[in-house]
Protein backbone atom coordinates (compact mmCIF):
# COMPACT_ATOMS: atom_id res chain seq x y z
CA UNK A 1 0.00 0.00 0.00
CA UNK A 2 2.74 2.01 0.54
CA UNK A 3 4.26 1.75 -2.33
CA UNK A 4 0.95 2.53 -4.57
CA UNK A 5 1.29 6.23 -2.45
CA UNK A 6 4.65 6.53 -3.76
CA UNK A 7 3.59 5.92 -7.63
CA UNK A 8 0.47 7.67 -7.40
CA UNK A 9 2.40 10.72 -6.36
CA UNK A 10 5.69 10.24 -8.81
CA UNK A 11 2.55 10.16 -11.63
CA UNK A 12 1.01 13.40 -9.43
CA UNK A 13 4.01 14.66 -9.60
CA UNK A 14 4.60 14.11 -13.41
CA UNK A 15 1.46 15.50 -14.41
CA UNK A 16 2.01 18.36 -12.14
CA UNK A 17 5.01 19.48 -14.18
CA UNK A 18 3.80 19.03 -17.55
CA UNK A 19 0.98 21.01 -17.12
CA UNK A 20 3.36 23.71 -15.94
CA UNK A 21 5.56 22.89 -18.96
CA UNK A 22 2.45 23.50 -20.98
CA UNK A 23 1.47 26.81 -19.29
CA UNK A 24 5.05 27.76 -20.06
CA UNK A 25 5.20 27.09 -23.24
CA UNK A 26 1.78 28.74 -24.02
CA UNK A 27 2.75 31.84 -21.83
CA UNK A 28 6.07 31.71 -24.53
CA UNK A 29 4.04 31.39 -27.33
CA UNK A 30 2.16 34.79 -26.77
CA UNK A 31 4.93 36.19 -25.86
CA UNK A 32 6.65 35.83 -29.29
CA UNK A 33 3.22 36.29 -30.88
CA UNK A 34 2.50 39.97 -29.44
CA UNK A 35 6.92 40.52 -29.79
CA UNK A 36 6.33 39.52 -33.40
CA UNK A 37 3.48 41.70 -34.01
CA UNK A 38 4.71 44.40 -32.53
CA UNK A 39 8.63 44.37 -34.51
CA UNK A 40 6.57 43.98 -37.53
CA UNK A 41 3.93 47.05 -37.32
CA UNK A 42 4.95 50.05 -37.13
CA UNK A 43 2.20 51.98 -35.90
CA UNK A 44 3.25 50.76 -32.38
CA UNK A 45 4.75 53.28 -30.72
CA UNK A 46 7.03 52.83 -27.03
CA UNK A 47 3.90 53.92 -25.14
CA UNK A 48 1.30 51.39 -26.68
CA UNK A 49 4.52 48.65 -26.68
CA UNK A 50 5.05 49.32 -22.87
CA UNK A 51 1.11 49.38 -22.32
CA UNK A 52 0.64 46.07 -23.68
CA UNK A 53 3.77 44.98 -21.46
CA UNK A 54 1.57 46.57 -18.49
CA UNK A 55 -1.59 44.25 -19.57
CA UNK A 56 0.26 41.12 -20.15
CA UNK A 57 1.90 41.25 -16.24
CA UNK A 58 -1.22 42.16 -15.00
CA UNK A 59 -2.60 39.17 -16.37
CA UNK A 60 0.57 36.24 -15.62
CA UNK A 61 -0.21 37.84 -12.08
CA UNK A 62 -3.59 37.27 -12.26
CA UNK A 63 -2.81 33.71 -13.48
CA UNK A 64 -0.17 32.80 -11.27
CA UNK A 65 -2.68 34.37 -8.00
CA UNK A 66 -5.37 32.02 -9.27
CA UNK A 67 -2.55 28.84 -9.24
CA UNK A 68 -1.93 29.36 -5.86
CA UNK A 69 -5.79 29.91 -4.47
CA UNK A 70 -6.27 26.59 -6.49
CA UNK A 71 -3.03 24.74 -5.29
CA UNK A 72 -4.13 25.83 -1.96
CA UNK A 73 -7.32 24.18 -2.03
CA UNK A 74 -5.90 21.27 -3.64
CA UNK A 75 -3.85 20.95 -0.70
CA UNK A 76 -6.30 21.09 2.01
CA UNK A 77 -8.58 18.75 0.35
CA UNK A 78 -5.30 16.10 0.09
CA UNK A 79 -4.92 17.02 3.68
CA UNK A 80 -8.48 16.10 4.87
CA UNK A 81 -7.96 13.09 2.22
CA UNK A 82 -4.83 11.70 3.57
CA UNK A 83 -6.37 12.41 7.49
CA UNK A 84 -9.59 10.43 6.42
CA UNK A 85 -7.74 7.56 4.76
CA UNK A 86 -5.97 7.38 8.03
CA UNK A 87 -8.88 7.44 10.15
CA UNK A 88 -10.45 4.58 7.57
CA UNK A 89 -7.38 2.77 8.36
CA UNK A 90 -7.34 2.79 12.07
CA UNK A 91 -10.98 2.10 12.08
CA UNK A 92 -10.09 -1.43 9.49
CA UNK A 93 -7.54 -2.24 12.13
CA UNK A 94 -10.01 -2.04 15.12
CA UNK A 95 -12.92 -3.72 13.40
CA UNK A 96 -9.96 -7.00 12.34
CA UNK A 97 -9.27 -7.02 15.67
CA UNK A 98 -12.71 -7.11 17.29
CA UNK A 99 -13.72 -9.97 14.61
CA UNK A 100 -10.99 -11.54 15.21
CA UNK A 101 -11.98 -11.47 19.41
CA UNK A 102 -15.32 -12.13 18.49
CA UNK A 103 -14.23 -15.13 16.85
CA UNK A 104 -11.56 -16.21 19.68
CA UNK A 105 -15.03 -15.81 22.13
CA UNK A 106 -17.63 -17.55 20.06
CA UNK A 107 -14.92 -20.49 20.03
CA UNK A 108 -14.81 -20.26 24.03
CA UNK A 109 -18.52 -20.04 24.12
CA UNK A 110 -18.58 -23.02 21.91
CA UNK A 111 -16.59 -24.95 24.28
CA UNK A 112 -17.59 -24.14 27.21
CA UNK A 113 -21.03 -25.14 25.79
CA UNK A 114 -19.67 -28.78 24.78
CA UNK A 115 -17.78 -28.85 28.44
CA UNK A 116 -21.00 -28.10 30.23
CA UNK A 117 -23.21 -31.00 27.92
CA UNK A 118 -20.26 -33.08 28.98
CA UNK A 119 -20.41 -32.57 33.08
CA UNK A 120 -24.16 -32.80 32.45
CA UNK A 121 -23.86 -36.48 30.71
CA UNK A 122 -21.13 -37.21 33.54
CA UNK A 123 -23.05 -36.01 36.34
CA UNK A 124 -26.14 -38.28 34.93
CA UNK A 125 -28.57 -35.32 36.68
CA UNK A 126 -32.27 -35.22 35.77
CA UNK A 127 -32.92 -32.24 37.95
CA UNK A 128 -32.60 -29.21 35.81
CA UNK A 129 -29.62 -26.28 36.36
CA UNK A 130 -30.57 -23.13 38.24
CA UNK A 131 -28.46 -20.96 35.95
CA UNK A 132 -29.81 -17.12 37.39
CA UNK A 133 -27.21 -14.44 36.92
CA UNK A 134 -27.40 -11.80 39.16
Amino acid sequence: MVGGRGAARRQERKALMAAFAVALLLGTAVYFRIWARQSSDPSFTADDREELRRQFERANLEAMDESAEWRLKYDTEFGKNRQLQDELSKVKASLAALTKRLEMLQKDNEMLKRQNESLRRQCNCTAPLNNTHD
